[in-house]
């Protein structure tokens, strides 16, 4: 089991913790966030899931990457693509929306 831990800037005073758990093919996002701590779609994960170090205070932006690669396999790498298929089609019901991110918040917390 390997582990990477983050600090991002939220809209708490202190910045929140984000620990990525890969384990086999098992992939754990777990964020202190408000949403992340109610098993909620989070953005400060998913911006990390897609590379983006938006808002990270930590040093060690390098590991980014690396979380991005454990991705690769699991069923968070395919829930966050169902999530963008959603997202890009404009016709679809926030209902379709609303269940991609539910899907995915679920993926990342098992």
């Amino acid at each position: 089991m390997k582990e990477l831990k983050f600090l991002v800037k939220g809209s708490a005073p202190q910045p929140y913790e984000l620990l990525f758990i890969k384990d086999g093919n098992s992939l754990t996002a777990i964020c202190n966030c408000p949403a992340g701590e109610h098993g909620n779609f989070c953005k400060h994960r998913i911006s990390l899931l897609d590379g983006k170090p938006k808002g990270l205070v930590s040093d060690n932006a390098e590991q980014v990457a690396v979380v991005v690669e454990w991705l690769v396999g699991t069923d968070v790498e395919t829930a966050l693509l169902e999530l963008r298929v959603v997202e890009k089609d404009k016709a679809a019901p926030k209902a379709d929306l609303v269940a991609a991110k539910r899907k995915l918040a679920r993926a990342m917390n098992s």
